[in-house]
């Protein structure tokens, strides 16, 4: 119970709250002490002084006037009755003259040295002074006046461990209080989960200083939101590719097991089965390199490529598919670019292979690698059917298709452009897409130099 109460954050304000305000007691109330014991000290020595000095003039002055000399000793006694005053004179270590009854209380040896002694319960101050052939030796009863001193430090000690205690239950109750928009915080953050990702936190309900977590939280909740609705649609696109190809494959399998049939037709769905498996083999090798691409912890391995050979060996890739096609490939790059070679390959030849699909019999594709605004782009441009503008802003989002691909029935998967906007990203870069129906389509992927 101790170590958990030791790790409350209202223990340790309170706590804090209570050793500031003891130490604070503690200076405050050992100065007063001081300032109250030094005046004390300085007023009885004063007194003191005083007398001895006035002996001593009347000394200088009627230095064989003994009843003169009793007779100052008999009127300072009166007049210092608070506190009570001695007075002694000697002479030659001799008695000439003293307050009755003072060799009882204090005899002449105890002022050899000393500023104050104590006699049974009482204590005394006490002064000599050297007056010519003469010994002046004073004592002041102080014993009220220490006994004062001890009535203030026994009330200043209670009064510091009070107002120690006081403090300390007015800090936990203000570390409550002060914790109240963590708790409404935390109450608040309690109804978050994987399927209400909505609720948000009003910043005008907690103080200033806590306006930035608020803030930051609800930064994270709107970060985790966007998350969870990718994922979700991730899941449900996912669920979707995956679906088809093995229906396909379900499909051809029952039909072929409902009758025996000959080896060609046996061939014959294996052959159809071939092309499913593929395309689900191009599915997940897809999704395994954008998982690893969009890791936050993944580093790329930076290096001078040569543009003009990361173009020609993306040309030579598909000079065949495009002449078969009766498509015009045109080509030109200059520098280097900073970057993964293999990986800026893949960007290129997704950008290729979209551009073929989209490009008519007798079209032009413009492959080139050049500076742009401080940074190296790598554009393919083709002169194919275009994209309607309201499709172009989902053309980078994971299985999205155009709704001419759709009709088509094309065997793309809409990973490609996702795979080039990761590899943009982990090189520090972007993409981007213009194209009007009729006039074809300009991809850019800018990268730092």
């Amino acid at each position: 119970m101790w170590n958990d109460l030791r790790k409350s954050l209202r223990f340790r304000l309170a706590a804090s709250f209570a050793a500031g305000s003891f130490c604070t007691l503690v200076a405050i109330t050992g100065l007063l002490y001081w300032g109250f014991q030094r005046e004390i000290n300085l007023r009885n020595r004063l007194v003191l002084e005083t007398q001895v000095l006035e002996v001593e003039r009347t000394l200088e002055l009627h230095p064989d006037d003994l009843p003169a000399l009793e007779k100052v000793v008999r009127q300072l006694e009166a007049l210092a009755s608070e506190p009570q005053a001695d007075l002694r004179v000697l002479r030659a270590g001799r008695l000439v003259t003293e307050t009755p009854g003072m060799s009882e209380r204090l005899p002449a040896s105890w002022f050899v040295g000393q500023e104050k002694t104590k006699r049974r319960r009482l204590r005394f101050a006490m002064a000599q002074r050297q007056a010519g052939p003469f010994v002046v030796q004073g004592a002041l009863d102080i014993t009220k006046d220490e006994h004062m001193l001890v009535e203030f430090r026994q009330r200043a000690t209670s009064t510091l461990f009070l107002g120690t205690l006081v403090c300390a239950v007015f800090g936990w109750w203000a570390a409550h209080r002060g914790l109240k928009p963590l708790r409404l915080i935390t109450d608040s953050t309690r109804g978050v989960t994987a399927q209400k990702l909505d609720a948000r936190i009003d910043p005008a309900l907690v103080p200033q200083e806590l306006g930035d977590l608020v803030h930051g939280l609800n930064d994270m909740l709107d970060r985790l939101d966007h998350a969870f609705s990718r994922l979700s649609q991730l899941s449900a696109d996912l669920a979707h590719e995956l679906r088809t190809p093995i229906t396909n494959l379900m499909g051809e399998a029952e039909v072929a097991l409902s009758r025996d049939r000959t080896v060609e037709e046996y061939r014959a769905v294996l052959e159809s089965s071939m092309e499913e498996f593929r395309r689900l083999s191009r599915l997940i090798s897809r999704m395994l390199f954008l998982a690893r691409t969009e890791d936050p912890h993944s580093v790329i391995a930076r290096a001078p490529v040569d543009a003009r050979k990361l173009v020609s060996d993306v040309v030579d890739y598909f000079e065949a598919s495009a002449e078969e096609q009766g498509i015009e490939l045109d080509s030109s790059a200059e520098g280097t670019v900073d970057g993964d070679a293999d990986m800026l390959r893949q960007a290129l030849a997704n950008l290729v292979s979209n551009a073929l699909e989209a490009t008519p019999r007798g079209g032009r594709i413009s492959i080139r690698i050049q500076p742009e605004d401080g940074r190296m782009a790598l554009i393919v441009e083709d002169s194919g059917r275009g994209i309607p503008p309201e499709e172009v802003p989902h053309l980078l989002d994971r299985f999205y298709r155009t709704h001419e691909a759709h009709q088509r029935r094309s065997g793309g998967t809409g990973l490609g452009l996702a795979i080039v906007q990761s590899i943009a990203r982990l090189h520090g870069g972007e993409v981007r897409i213009a194209s009007e129906p009729g006039r074809g389509t300009t991809v850019r992927m800018g990268i730092p130099r």
